[in-house]
Order: structure tokens, then C-alpha cells, then sequence
């Protein structure tokens, strides 16, 4: 750290501790990931493994960054009051704060409410918004290198902590219509671009930031790979947002051409096979932003502001017309309450989407009766009849209609109330199988109440509050470089 003098100390975040908080939170996005592919393959674990410990220990890592930060802050200012005006102090610290405040309550809300698995359930989004917040801060008060090294490493870990919003469709488990996959990828990459603009005014600042993240991404597979878990997609869409750093004339040029550079590569990736989405989902999203978007370029570089106008109305209309009524999510981990007995899954593909499998429980558990077999993925639930063929025995079969990952149930009565057990199956996977799984008692699975909905509102207001802060502050922070170098 430096404290340098002028109306009143200015104490910035050393780079050394900057590379430091960079090098933990990539450490913290890994462990997501990994977390991720964790519960996908393997199905729920304990509080202590190996994601889990990575993940709270590099959180602790950049906590303990910005305590120091603030220590230092707070003795070469002599007051609070003035620590917390130093450029992105405040930011960091509340980040910290409500990211750990995040965790009891998280657990307050599965007891309240029931356990889920869905990362866009309000404590799960509150993290997200209290790590982007947290990383905004760490960038906004770092001390300028001389070669940008530290400043493009924190952007990457801004890009990468708001690209969180779009884990589950990157990692193949949608728990939602994967047509909004396309607008919330958007609003996360635009809002990165916008603080990474605003806090390192330097030439390609957004593209060496996407180059770090993409690699990051590149060793989180390979990393993956090696541990023999799923792993996420490549990241090909985000490199349209380096689109921004070109010479556009005024914002709306600017913005418009990088939403279009982005829709335009998502579509060819999901074309391609390298991204999971079906390229008729993300197409139906991708034209009319890209058609709005080259439009809003053009427009603005002719100055034709009644076509400007148009394209803003056209994209109004087309986000109505794609988003409409949002549908329920149906987690393909809704949420495992009692433990019931485990259970032998034996399953077969043909490459073509056809599904047969046989499930044997324990020999120990009598009284469980065949209801169905279900298939869900990104709000979609399909179902096919489950035959109880012999003592703790059962056999099904079920098409898989749409290449991805699906998650296939086998629901089970046992004295009136359903149990279940899944597994993770690709459409397109071809062989066989044999797994042990758990069957136990979902939960989370009643109608939101009330007081759930209204916690839910409460929970996401902070967190968007979070992010409005952080706007403010990269605002006035970016004035305030533009009158320094004046």
C-alpha cells in the first residue's frame, strides 16, 4: 500500500496485494466450477469437501486482502469515515461482508423455506452480486502498474465473477428456459464492460481482460478434465465483448455492436457444438439483437437519430416478445432431505436419445412402489411409465428428445409420500453403466409462500443495491481520473 497526500490521504491497494486478491479469486471462480461439476456427477457431499474447501479458503484469502487494505486505510487516515472514501474501499468491504453474511443465510433459508439447487434462488444470487461487488472495489482502489498486469487480472475476476449469473447454462444443467440465456449474458457482460471502461481508461482494457478470463476458463476444463469431472463450455460468446474497445462513435455504437458481436458468436458456438444450448433456442434470442444491434451501430455513426430511435423501440418490443412470463425452474437437484436407502442404477444409451435402466435398491427397504420415470432439463419435464418387476427392482425407459445433459429420475411412493434418485445422462452418450445413488426425500419442492416471495424480493434488492453502489462509485471514480489528467 501507498499513501500518498494531497487534500486528504489517498491510500491505494498495493499491487502486490492486488496480485494476490487476482490469484485467490481465480482460485474461487475454479472452485465454483468445480464445486459444480462436484454435485452434477457425484450428487450431494459434505460441508468439507475438496470444492468446498478451496472455495471458502480463497474467499478467506481476498477477505483478509481487504481487511489489510482497510487497516492501512484507517491509520493513514486517522478516522473511519475517511477509510471508507478511499476509492473502492467501501465497495470492497461490503463485497466481503455480505459475501460471508451470505452463507448463514443461505442456511436460514433452506431451513425456512427448504433446500434447493437452483444458483438463481435469492441467497445463491446474493453471493454472486456481494463477490462482483467485492471485485469492483479491488479494482477500483488498486495503485495503476506500469505495464497494466494487476488491473487486467482484477478485470478478468470482475468479468468472471459476473459471468456467474450464467454457470448452470455454461455447465450444461439449465435449470430455466435456456432462452434466457442470451439477455442475462448480456447484462452481465455489458455491465463488466462498462466498470472496466470506467476504471482502466487504457487502450484494449476489455480485451485483455476477456483474454485472461477466457484462459482461466481454458485451464478450468483442462484442470477438470484431469480430475475426471464435467466441465463447462467453452466460453467462445465472451470474446465479442472485446468488440468494445474499438473506436465506435458514442455509447449506444459502442454497446449495440458488442451485444451483436456477442449474440452473433453465441449462436454460432451453440451451431458448432461448442456451447450446449440448442442453436434454434439461442437463434429464436440472437437475431433481433443482432438485427437491433447492427442497427444501433449504424445509426449512431450516421447520426440518423430517427433510425436510433426505431432500433431502441425494436429492441424493446423484441425483449418483451422473447423474455414474456417467466417459467417455474425445475432443479434437476431440487433439494435431498431424508436419506432413504441407496440404490444400484444400471443404465444404457444409443447414442440417439433413447434411455433404458434398471434400478435395484437395498434389499432392506420394503414397501416402495413405482411411480415414474421423469427426464428434466431447463424447465422441461418429461415422463415415462417405471415398472416394479421383482423386490426393490425397477425398470424404465424414456426418450430424450433434445441433445444436452438431462437428468433422469426414478420416482418411488413409499407409504404415501414420493422419493426419488437421479443421475446425469447426455442425450447423445451411447454405452452403459453402473452407478449407486442415494434415494431419499426431496425437498423445497412446496409453493413458495409469502414470506418466502417477500424474502426473496428483500434478498435481491440488496443485492442490486450492491450493484447500484458500484455503479455510482465507478461513475464518480472515472470523473475523477478524467479531471487528474486534465
Amino acid at each position: 500500500m501507498s499513501v500518498s497526500y494531497m487534500s486528504t490521504p489517498h491510500i491505494t491497494l498495493s499491487p502486490a496485494l492486488g496480485a494476490v486478491a487476482a490469484a485467490a479469486g481465480s482460485a474461487a471462480l475454479f472452485a465454483t466450477y468445480w464445486d459444480d461439476a462436484w454435485h452434477t456427477d457425484i450428487g450431494r457431499d459434505t460441508a468439507l469437501i475438496a470444492p468446498h474447501l478451496v472455495l471458502y479458503g480463497s474467499v478467506a484469502v481476498v477477505a483478509l486482502v481487504v481487511l489489510s487494505w482497510g487497516l492501512v486505510a484507517v491509520c493513514g487516515t486517522r478516522s473511519l469515515r475517511g477509510a471508507l472514501r478511499q476509492p473502492g474501499l467501501l465497495l470492497a468491504g461490503l463485497g466481503s461482508a455480505v459475501t460471508f453474511a451470505a452463507a448463514p443465510l443461505d442456511a436460514f433459508w433452506h431451513d425456512a423455506f427448504g433446500r434447493d439447487a437452483v444458483l438463481w434462488s435469492p441467497p445463491h444470487m446474493l453471493v454472486v452480486f456481494a463477490s462482483t461487488t467485492m471485485a469492483i472495489g479491488l479494482l477500483a482502489g488498486v495503485r495503476p502498474t506500469r505495464h497494466g498486469v494487476v488491473e487486467a487480472a482484477l478485470s478478468a475476476l470482475v468479468l468472471g465473477s459476473a459471468m456467474m449469473t450464467v454457470l448452470e447454462y455454461d455447465t450444461d444443467v439449465p435449470q430455466f428456459s435456456q432462452v434466457f440465456y442470451l439477455p442475462v449474458l448480456l447484462a452481465s457482460g455489458l455491465l463488466s464492460v462498462f466498470i472496466i471502461r470506467a476504471l482502466v481508461p487504457t487502450p484494449y482494457s476489455v480485451g485483455r481482460s476477456v483474454l485472461l478470463y477466457v484462459t482461466l476458463r481454458l485451464i478450468v476444463i483442462v484442470v477438470l478434465i484431469a480430475l475426471g469431472r464435467s466441465t463447462p463450455d467453452i466460453p467462445l460468446a465472451v470474446l465479442g465483448l472485446a468488440v468494445a474497445d474499438l473506436p465506435w462513435r458514442g455509447p449506444a455504437a459502442r454497446y449495440g455492436a458488442t451485444c451483436a458481436a456477442v449474440a452473433a458468436l453465441s449462436w454460432i458456438a451453440s451451431a458448432l457444438g461448442t456451447a450446449n444450448m440448442p442453436p434454434g433456442e439461442i437463434g429464436v434470442v440472437a437475431v433481433p439483437i443482432i438485427a437491433v444491434g447492427l442497427a444501433l451501430a449504424a445509426a449512431t455513426s450516421l447520426r440518423a437519430h430517427r433510425i436510433g430511435a426505431a432500433a431502441v423501440t425494436l429492441l424493446a418490443g423484441a425483449t418483451t416478445w422473447i423474455l414474456g412470463p417467466a417459467p417455474q425452474a425445475i432443479a434437476h437437484d431440487p433439494g435431498q432431505g431424508q436419506h432413504i436407502t441407496s440404490v444400484r442404477w444400471s443404465v444404457s444409451g444409443d447414442g440417439r436419445g433413447n434411455i433404458q435402466l434398471e434400478a435395484i435398491t437395498a434389499e432392506s427397504t420394503p414397501g416402495l412402489v413405482a411411480e415414474e420415470v421423469v427426464a428434466r432439463r431447463g424447465g422441461q419435464a418429461l415422463t415415462a411409465p417405471l415398472n416394479h418387476v421383482g423386490p426393490g427392482r425397477f425398470t424404465g425407459a424414456i426418450h430424450l428428445p433434445q441433445a444436452g445433459r438431462w437428468f433422469i429420475y426414478i420416482e418411488l411412493d413409499r407409504a404415501g409420500e414420493t422419493v426419488e434418485s437421479w443421475i446425469p445422462i447426455d442425450a447423445q452418450w451411447q454405452g452403459s453403466s453402473s452407478v449407486e445413488r442415494e434415494v431419499y426425500v426431496p425437498a423445497g419442492l412446496r409453493s413458495p409462500t409469502t414470506a418466502q416471495i417477500a424474502s426473496g424480493a428483500a434478498i435481491y434488492c440488496l443485492g442490486f443495491a450492491l450493484l447500484g453502489l458500484a455503479l455510482i462509485q465507478t461513475r464518480r471514480f472515472a470523473r475523477a481520473l478524467r479531471f487528474k489528467t486534465q
